[in-house]
């Protein structure tokens, strides 16, 4: 396997103030990033694009362009129907081009959303920066994956500072959970439902609602409506009218900030993976960043031997420049740092997928949670969940998310739970659609291939991708 490193040097001596700009940074995606970097020329005077840099680069692109137009023209229309038939298609590509351009309904980063709205506080330096980890730690679907207790010792190994569990709770539900959408930051799907149905106008049914999800939502979750009946002392109609309120809140906070009718757009992967004579070969996609340098007209534009200068403004004038200057090599700095975090965890997470990305199998998709990659990395997890966050990779297959490459193992720590999923979909796709397979043969069949797997565990995985149990599914 092929490791195109970078060639830069970063030491990691920061303030808390420029460790928090890392991690907003490694939380962007290329697009935003770009957007970023632009604002950034425009309020400091003291960087400019490197435009020189950029012509060389584009050279070089336009040199590997006609590589690929020649490539294209190699092939006909009758050869490229074959070729198109017996290769792995994607459905973002194009029928008219040997090269697909991946797209997909895709919006900003919801951690991007949150930092924004973090804006709004007036916050110390220190909560501000407790408030950007605890917003580095949420999955894809809003929820807190770590104990807080775990952020304040993962807090303490990466800025060295002393945090309470107070603190982070108190941040957690005083600010993260304040946030829209509604439900962000709980730690699971109770407290999620709890956040929403508060912000709930007062009546008879959100009321019973509440009493549910607060004193009896095990019983409500296990769908026991006689007991749930009894210990309420309400009647049939109240409870159904209750639940219905229930039912119409989102188990996912994020679903709820996403509208349906979101037009596919087209997104630029962060990364690229080649297959280059059996062995891949990882790149970042960074071309369409821009190239930034400090500007030397302004470093040395004031002169201190301006007559008509006071010694007063010219100290005044000398620390400006001085302060744009620090800030734009920090600024410069810490791109290039990004750089190196994002392709060091890319390549740590190519070398432990090594098999899915030479075929493009989910069944190849081995077990891997972020710590594995932390580990291998030696960074801490919520870091290695901005990167993961809102980035895609370019595979020989396709563009995915990054997010789909992590799973959980199952049983045997080979076997991982996309894996397992794999298996399921399939099998339920060729059963008998008059005697579907229910969870139990599934069970039984799973675990004549090897896989030590339990019953309800295949139920969770059958209603993670959204398919129904055998009775719904039988045809007549």
């Amino acid at each position: 396997m092929q490791k195109h490193t970078l060639s830069q040097q970063q030491q990691l001596k920061q303030t808390a103030a420029q460790t928090v700009q890392l991690m907003r940074l490694v939380e962007l995606s290329t697009t935003n990033l770009e957007q970023e970097i632009l604002k950034e020329v425009e309020e400091n005077p003291a960087l400019e694009i490197d435009h020189e840099l950029e012509l060389q680069e584009e050279e070089i692109l336009e040199n590997e362009d006609n590589t690929l137009q020649e490539l294209t023209d190699y092939y006909d229309e009758d050869e490229y129907d074959s070729y198109e038939e017996n290769t792995i298609l994607n459905s973002n590509r194009s029928k008219d081009d040997i090269f697909f351009s991946p797209t997909t309904s895709y919006n900003n980063s919801f951690q991007e959303n949150l930092l924004q709205q973090l804006q709004e506080f007036e916050l110390s330096e220190r909560e501000n920066l407790i408030a950007a980890y605890i917003i580095g730690c949420l999955d894809e679907n809003g929820y807190l994956f770590v104990d807080t207790q775990n952020i304040v010792m993962d807090f303490m190994l990466t800025y060295n500072m002393q945090i309470s569990n107070n603190e982070v709770e108190h941040i957690l539900k005083t600010i993260i959970q304040q946030f829209d959408p509604v439900g962000v930051g709980a730690r699971n799907i109770r407290e999620c439902l709890i956040l929403q149905i508060n912000l709930k106008e007062e009546n008879t049914d959100i009321e019973i609602a509440k009493k549910i999800l607060n004193e009896h939502f095990e019983i409500f979750s296990k769908k026991q409506y006689d007991k749930l009946q009894s210990a309420l002392h309400i009647s049939n109609d109240a409870l159904k009218n209750a639940i219905n309120e229930i039912l119409k809140l989102q188990p996912y906070p994020v679903f709820s900030s996403e509208t349906m009718d979101n037009k596919a757009i087209h997104i630029t992967p962060d990364f690229i993976i080649t297959i280059e004579e059996g062995e891949l070969v990882l790149n970042l996609n960074n071309n369409h960043i821009p190239k930034l340098k400090v500007n030397q007209e302004f470093k040395n534009q004031f002169s201190f031997h301006n007559p008509h200068l006071s010694k007063e403004k010219k100290i005044e004038a000398e620390q400006f420049i001085k302060e744009n200057v620090a800030q734009a090599k920090s600024f410069i700095g810490t791109l290039n740092l990004r750089e190196l975090v994002l392709f060091d965890t890319m390549y740590a997470i190519m070398d432990k997928q090594c098999a899915y990305f030479l075929s493009g199998d989910d069944k190849d998709l081995k077990p891997m949670i972020l710590k594995d990659i932390a580990t291998t990395v030696n960074l801490d997890v919520s870091t290695v969940s901005r990167v993961s966050n809102s980035k895609y990779v370019q595979t020989p297959f396709g563009t995915i998310s990054l997010k789909h490459l992590f799973s959980e193992s199952i049983g045997n720590e080979d076997v991982s739970s996309k894996e397992v999923k794999s298996i399921i979909a399939e099998l339920i796709e060729n059963e008998n659609k008059r005697k579907p397979l229910t969870d139990d043969v599934l069970c039984k069949i799973l675990n004549e291939k090897g896989y030590g797997i339990a019953r309800r565990t295949i139920a969770k995985y059958r209603e993670q991708l959204n398919i129904p149990v055998a009775r719904l599914r039988k045809e007549i």
